[in-house]
């Protein structure tokens, strides 16, 4: 027979338990950078914008949803014009996400005036992250040496994740493309 201290603090325990199960579940996670943040989930995106420069740099639009639907629009010198449809693991764009966050990716910014000089005629890269309902854009000027060296790492890594070669690039010595 169990003593009525016993059964009286079973529900107590298991509430505790309970809580901590759940609680856990929802917990942020701790990124290297020493920030914390919440786990990709359906409402993450991150997107990624590029434009033209003088020359042919290619124009497109990314987005990388959370449960790995990418959309791409193709503008100029791509492969593809307009829109295609990809399809990524969830748990590449968890990467990505977790990428961005150990690049303190919410801080990043690009100052808009550079001591060492502004370029002219560099496209633009403009990305975003939207995570736990706080979105963070960052707008990279190619042709500025001041912005954080990271930007283009992380820009390449979106392109490398949603795996933008198949409709950007061309099958020439360059991989350039015409208009």
């Amino acid at each position: 027979m169990r003593s009525s201290s016993a059964c009286s603090s079973a529900p107590i325990v298991a509430v505790l338990v309970l809580s901590a199960c759940l609680g856990g579940r929802d917990a942020p996670l701790d990124t290297p950078a020493g920030g914390y943040h919440d786990p990709a989930d359906a409402s993450t995106v991150v997107t990624l914008e590029r434009t033209i420069c003088f020359g042919v740099c290619p124009a497109y639009s990314l987005r990388i949803a959370g449960d790995g639907n990418v959309a791409y629009e193709g503008k100029h010198y791509v492969r593809v014009a307009g829109t295609a449809w990809g399809k990524i693991p969830v748990a590449d764009v968890q990467n990505l996400v977790g990428q961005m966050m150990e690049a303190d990716y919410f801080n990043l910014s690009v100052p808009e005036d550079c001591p060492e000089g502004i370029a002219t005629d560099f496209p633009t890269a403009t990305t975003s992250l939207t995570l736990a309902g706080q979105t963070h854009t960052v707008e990279h000027y190619h042709g500025n040496s001041c912005a954080p060296e990271v930007l283009r790492t992380i820009e390449d890594q979106i392109d490398a994740t949603a795996n933008s070669s198949q409709w950007v690039n061309c099958d020439t010595t360059d991989g350039t493309c015409g208009k």
